[in-house]
């Protein structure tokens, strides 16, 4: 009884997991359904009761639209040929005002050259809005709303899941802090890929998305000098609260192909 308890929390894990993708359009491929799937095949022979195969059927419903989610994003991606942003920004600060000043003007194609404008329009433009009553200029002043700020990647959104308990992630959290001191031994800064990388893609996973809370929660912070291509921690010796009042996000891909080129790198 104790097996199939662990075993539908499992699967009410992933649904909850799934609709949150769903809902508030986090990267799909946050998902591994290639392992939720081998998961799932396990616990089939173990269900009896008409419930828990609706629960499992439940899953792969839910699992199928993260698949289609997650077919969306990459044609969306291929399609507007996407570029890390701060790689932009960085070759954008290198150049001089000049070399901006003939880009802009090279790409610029301004609406009263394509539609060629003339000056007899431009006078009956101006008699028009000369002869606009002002009530039409009354406009009512929408009731202002202040934004809030996004959404820091946190611990409540796993103790929500059900996957952690808030003193098993602590503990866990620290102690990766404490391996992150030790393998900076003193040095200002560490290579990140060499303090996520393992040998097995699973754990590479599961380091990188500790790092992220690490850096989250002000154990470490991050460097990166894309035009490099280098991503480096620093370590705290004692955990800051992140000072930004507006926080940026910051894309690492972790994917297969990523592990495998770091894998085989460390085999040269």
């Amino acid at each position: 009884m104790k097996g199939k308890k662990v075993n539908r929390e499992i699967l009410l894990r992933l649904i909850s997991l799934c609709e949150m993708v769903e809902k508030r359009g986090i990267n799909p491929f946050e998902v591994e359904v290639a392992e939720a799937l081998n998961q799932i095949r396990q616990m089939l022979p173990k269900w009896k009761s008409f419930d828990e195969y609706c629960l499992d059927a439940e899953t792969i419903n839910k699992l199928s639209k993260v698949v289609k989610l997650q077919e969306e994003w990459v044609k969306h991606r291929s399609s507007t040929l996407y570029s890390d942003p701060e790689i932009i920004r960085s070759k954008l600060m290198e150049l001089e005002a000049k070399t901006l000043a003939q880009i802009f003007l090279k790409a610029w194609h301004p609406v009263i050259s394509i539609e060629k404008l003339s000056a007899k329009k431009l006078k009956e433009a101006l008699t028009y809005w000369e002869n606009l009553p002002e009530e039409r200029f009354k406009l009512e002043k929408a009731p202002f709303q202040e934004e809030g700020l996004p959404e820091l990647a946190s611990k409540d959104e796993l103790l929500k899941l059900k996957i952690f308990v808030e003193e098993e992630f602590n503990r866990l959290l620290e102690k990766f802090w404490f391996e992150l001191l030790d393998k900076a031994k003193g040095k200002e800064k560490i290579s990140y890929w060499d303090f996520v990388f393992s040998d097995n893609y699973e754990d590479f996973v599961v380091r990188s998305y500790l790092t992220s809370f690490l850096v989250s929660y002000g154990y470490a912070e991050i460097l990166v000098k894309p035009m490099e291509d280098e991503i480096f921690l620093i370590p705290k010796l004692k955990p800051e609260k992140p000072t930004q009042t507006a926080p940026t996000s910051l894309t690492i891909p972790i994917n297969y192909a990523r592990w495998l080129k770091l894998k085989k790198e460390r085999k040269k």
